[in-house]
């Protein structure tokens, strides 16, 4: 029984999880560029609104990995030639002035218009223009697809500022009935904005997940776990509302899928104890078959399954060596009828937490008691090599990788304030995205 208690206690380390320090060595320096201030044409009424933009282009193209913003100069502005800077645009200077990038934004006719200049090439493109709609959701998701695309462009590289965050939301119960805290799943952009509730459960939501697009035609639909009736199970969201996507006695915790959605792993005590299970899928994303268990320790809990991206190997937290920690697992075939043999991974810590795989495979993010405190560590698997990532006072949980597999999302605690953070391997600056009402955890990056 009390291994039970030592599973939910585990549990509990994400339950609970500001400012934090990132000592990362930076491989591929920021290239810098000069975003001008925003052209407003005689025809557009309010520019307000359009500079918004222009500051969430900003906030994008500085915080994507690969590039910086440089400060507004007058006598830089003085050699953009409006309304067309495409004419009699001076490279010479701007090579001279260390300037690699030039982006031109105007606002018109309530559109926004970018022409991005490449000076050591000598060449330009302006983008489609984006018609502006008023409706921040769809204004703001247009500009983060433009500085996905300028990223793409200009660095070669795939921007995450169009993907978006799943996260739960623990707040106290103000009714006097029903359980002292509730907690529902929200979504997000990358940095936090237009965050809107999802479920509304008089219970408790949790670690939620988005579902691939192979097996889901529908909107933002995802998977998460649900506590009703003194059991957890995980369910998948739908226009119904929700459906339980494994059938298993006992208690479900800590869901993970694969990149195309077709095996779940989890953690049940359908057996007696906390183990870890897998559930095949089907193409619609359906129980095929029953689960099994393909690892249990005698006296030991398993906890937070994360599949390598090819979906045929799991990371995941177990005390059978007495502290958890965390090791990898090929997982057996249905048929195998051999022990699996997990391989240690984190020998540094004798804590370790929630890991979570990068989509390139190369690397495990997971948190790790240091020094009294869960800070975010990093394990390399072509170096074999542990490296911590953060540092301070608070407590730092529930890593979770963006599809680039640069940028990461967790939650931190401070006392009873939980809040979301983001960033990329390649700044030392985390940002806070989120702030206010409610303890903010178990984020997710949107997959591709």
């Amino acid at each position: 029984m009390w291994k039970i208690k030592l599973f939910f206690l585990l549990f509990s380390f994400a339950l609970q999880a500001e400012e934090l320090v990132v000592f990362l060595p930076t491989k591929n320096p920021l290239q810098p560029i000069y975003l001008s201030e925003l052209h407003v044409s005689e025809g557009q009424i309010d520019w307000r609104y359009p500079e918004e933009l222009r500051a969430l282009l900003a906030f994008d193209l500085s915080h994507n990995g690969s590039s910086s913003i440089l400060e507004i100069k007058r006598e830089w502005e003085k050699k953009i030639h409006w309304p067309d800077p495409r004419i009699r645009f001076d490279a010479p200077f701007w090579s001279q002035e260390n300037v690699p990038f030039v982006i031109a934004l105007q606002a018109e006719q309530n559109s926004l218009l970018a022409t991005v200049f490449q000076v050591a090439k000598g060449s330009c493109k302006r983008y489609p223009e984006i018609k502006l709609t008023g409706a921040p959701e769809s204004d703001r998701r247009s500009i983060h697809l433009l500085a996905d695309a300028i990223q793409k462009d200009l660095f070669n590289i795939q921007g995450v500022a169009a993907e978006r965050i799943l996260f739960s939301e623990r707040v106290k119960n103000t009714t006097p009935k029903g359980p002292e805290w509730l907690s529902d799943i929200w979504i997000a952009d990358w940095d936090g904005a237009n965050a809107r509730r999802l479920t509304m459960a008089k219970g408790y939501c949790i670690t939620p997940g988005f579902l691939p697009k192979t097996i889901s035609k529908a909107k933002d639909e995802f998977f998460y776990v649900a506590s009703e009736g003194g059991q957890t199970k995980i369910y998948r969201s739908s226009s119904g509302g929700k459906q339980p996507i494994v059938k298993l006695r006992g208690s479900q915790l800590l869901p993970a899928l694969t990149k195309t959605g077709s095996q779940i792993a989890f953690i049940s005590d359908a057996a007696g104890r906390p183990d870890l299970f897998v559930q095949n899928l089907d193409e619609k994303g359906e129980a095929l078959g029953k689960a099994r268990q393909v690892f249990s320790a005698p006296f030991a809990t398993q906890a937070s399954p994360t599949y390598h991206p090819e979906g045929r190997k799991i990371a995941f937290v177990s005390d059978k060596d007495g502290t958890p920690r965390i090791y990898t697992l090929d997982i057996p075939d249905s048929k195998s009828t051999r022990k699996a043999i997990p391989k240690l991974i984190t020998r540094k810590n004798r804590e370790n937490t929630s890991p979570s795989w990068s989509p390139d495979g190369l690397k495990l993010a997971y948190s790790a008691r240091t020094e009294g405190v869960r800070q975010i560590w990093v394990y390399d698997f072509e170096t074999n090599e542990e490296r911590q990532l953060t540092f301070g006072p608070d407590n730092k949980e529930n890593p979770s990788w963006a599809s680039n597999s640069l940028h990461l999302v967790y939650n931190t605690e401070t006392n009873d304030v939980c809040e979301l953070y983001v960033i990329n391997l390649n700044q030392l600056e985390p940002v806070q995205i989120s702030s206010g009402f409610g303890q903010k955890r178990f984020p997710a990056w949107e997959t591709r």
